[in-house]
């Protein structure tokens, strides 16, 4: 019997073995194949679109950086990205902690407004925004793009961290109380610490969304000199179509950030997931 079962067992985990090695064959070798393509010349791709490089060479992304001001382009994402994920973090957080662990008139219309908010289509608020940041003359401004990613990560921001500040055990804050600790040395003392891989999950998942964004950032910031990184590797793929090399080139630069950023916080995100998960 107990050998029936050790044979069962290792039956199952090949199966299970062969399944994730197939899903990951399938996830990696795109990847491959982009940067293989990237280290090409153009007249070898012509010539043997899915063999490897007869030799390696950089071109393509000399050509970029040479030609299209990737460097400005990427001072502009590190300036829209990063202010607008930390203000965005700073909010989504005081007001996820208070929701979650204080109980005041109104903190349910407040929550339910975060969702209602998180509910409505992305497509609908296109116009409305514009409209207001041209009021404003916000429109073709890096603050302007700003506003927009501030304002629409917020909501789920909100929604996510109240989640994890749920989980973070009341007694150790009603004995921080007790002891005099008010609203603010609560929320850096003990629920930050305690919240570190929800929030942690949140930043990775908001610095995709605002990284890989491209709607807003055409329609904010219509100057090519005021372009993010993202968006001006995307027209180059529009209008180099036949040269995909360039392209390819392209691809792994902006991939390139998300794919080290996600490597280095995988065993955060699974975390953060779960105790968003297990404690909603």
């Amino acid at each position: 019997m107990a050998a029936r079962m050790r044979k069962f067992k290792w039956r199952t985990n090949t199966i299970v073995f062969l399944a994730l090695l197939s899903v990951a064959i399938t996830t990696l070798y795109p990847l491959f194949y982009v940067a293989m393509t990237s280290a090409r010349t153009l007249e070898d791709y012509v010539k043997n679109a899915y063999g490897l490089p007869k030799f390696f060479t950089l071109e393509s992304y000399r050509i970029l950086i040479d030609n299209y001001s990737l460097g400005t382009a990427a001072r502009n994402t590190v300036i829209v990205v990063g202010a607008s994920l930390a203000t965005a973090l700073i909010f989504s957080s005081l007001a996820g902690f208070a929701l979650a662990k204080y109980d005041f008139p109104g903190s349910k219309v407040i929550n339910w407004s975060f969702i209602a908010v998180m509910l409505l289509p992305s497509q609908i608020l296109i116009i409305p925004i514009y409209l207001l940041l041209s009021k404003f003359s916000l429109v073709g401004h890096l603050h302007g793009l700003m506003f927009v990613y501030i304002g629409t990560n917020i909501p789920f921001g909100v929604f996510f961290l109240k989640s994890t500040f749920s989980a973070v055990p009341d007694t150790i804050l009603d004995a921080a109380r007790i002891d005099g600790a008010g609203f603010f040395t609560s929320f850096f003392k003990i629920a930050i610490p305690n919240a570190a891989a929800g929030i942690t999950t949140l930043a990775v998942l908001q610095f995709l969304g605002m990284w890989n964004e491209l709607l807003y950032a055409y329609l904010i910031l219509p100057d090519q000199g005021m372009r993010l990184l993202t968006p001006a590797l995307a027209s180059i793929g529009g209008r180099y179509t036949t040269n995909q090399p360039l392209v390819a080139a392209a691809l792994c630069i902006t991939a390139t950030p998300t794919l080290i950023l996600l490597a280095m916080s995988s065993k955060y995100l699974v975390r953060g997931v779960s105790t968003g998960i297990g404690s909603s």
